[in-house]
């Protein structure tokens, strides 16, 4: 887009915006010039979590972690059009977890792709910070001139903090279109799963499956994955259908279960997506290759019953637009040992790998 546009008169919003040592610093949650997609509940709520707050008072009462985790943004974008020759970022998290084996750029970090269109861009930098501080400042670039041309910017969300708020610095002097175009259509696929789902352990924000998925097809993806937590919770599979546009759900919560739990839970928690959604796409997925699988025999006998119980139960449902997928495939066969970080989750190299299995199989699907 070359379209010079002056944003005062797009968003009035912007006579109000505070501009410190020549930069304008934009907060989304008040000024529409910067759309946040991924984060299904932003525009009602203005906070950056992935479920509404009408289930606040709900999630402390269900075992486990959920209401922490449905305050991480794993999944959030945002997007706008700019000819700016400088990016910089204030952040404050009011909730971070501290992991060792997954790195601080993916837990807590922002990463920034540029480009002409979401298909067509490329990963400029990732925001470096001190992670034992809540709040930092991030500077991408600070070139000595502006563009000649918008182009398009993306930031991708935190996998596993809380983002409390976030400001997106640029000129003042530059163009900020909003990107109300980053997806072809309202189309959502939405993911329900484990912390392989919300994107651990990936080195930085765009490499969690569901993001590349998400470039790859062009379409916005939901991220619902609970580390630890998605357990198949009614109350999650109740919200989730009453996502609006949603063409596919993609269910990968095996990981989180026991066997007794996947099959108390999961009929359940199909019917009620059935409920709304009786014919969009559900796709069953079962746990990726694990450490175990190459050396514990008990552990291989086990899950292939428990894989064989979800394809049967797929094959078993009478629902044409039900499918399942062996999460043991998922890594292709070339180098699969060397996917993960501890044997569990996948590194930036496993991820990749599972969105390149995934993509020709949910493109087709959803072409039906």
């Amino acid at each position: 887009m070359s379209k010079t546009i002056d944003i005062k008169k797009v968003d009035s919003n912007f006579i109000n915006e505070e501009v410190q040592d020549g930069i304008l610093y934009i907060d989304p949650r008040i000024n529409n010039s910067i759309k946040i997609y991924g984060l299904n509940y932003f525009k009602s709520d203005k906070r950056y979590h992935r479920l509404p707050k009408e289930l606040d008072e709900v999630l402390p009462k269900l075992e486990g972690s959920v209401d922490v985790l449905a305050g991480n943004s794993s999944g959030g974008i945002a997007a706008f059009y700019s000819n700016t020759n400088v990016i910089k970022i204030k952040v404050k998290l009011s909730f971070k977890f501290h992991m060792g084996h997954m790195p601080y750029t993916g837990q807590a970090g922002f990463d920034l792709y540029i480009g002409e269109s979401y298909q067509n861009m490329y990963f400029y930098r990732t925001s470096n910070f001190d992670f034992n501080k809540n709040e930092y400042e991030f500077t991408y670039f600070n070139h000595d001139n502006l563009s000649d041309n918008n182009k398009l910017f993306v930031l991708n969300f935190p996998l596993y903090a809380t983002v409390e708020e976030v400001l997106i610095g640029v000129n003042p002097n530059s163009n900020i279109i909003p990107c109300n175009d980053l997806f072809k259509n309202n189309d959502k696929i939405v993911f329900y799963g484990t912390s392989i789902t919300q994107g651990g352990c990936a080195s930085r924000p765009g490499m969690s499956y569901t993001q590349i998925l998400s470039r790859m097809l062009g379409i916005e993806c939901l991220n619902y994955g609970f580390s630890g937590n998605g357990k198949g919770h009614i109350e999650i599979a109740q919200t989730l259908s009453k996502i609006k546009d949603v063409k596919m759900f993609v269910l990968d919560y095996e990981a989180n279960v026991t066997f007794d739990r996947l099959k108390a839970t999961l009929d359940n928690f199909v019917k009620a997506l059935r409920k709304n959604y009786p014919k969009v796409p559900i796709i069953i997925m079962s746990k990726i290759q694990m450490y175990l699988e190459f050396h514990d025999e008990n552990y291989i006998k086990n899950e292939k019953k428990i894989r064989n119980y979800q394809k049967n139960y797929v094959k078993n449902s009478n629902d044409l637009n039900m499918y399942y997928i062996d999460g043991a495939k998922v890594f292709g066969k070339r180098n699969i040992s060397e996917m993960t970080v501890d044997g569990c989750h996948p590194t930036d190299y496993g991820f990749i790998s599972m969105a390149e299995y995934l993509y020709p199989i949910i493109n087709k699907i959803l072409l039906k």
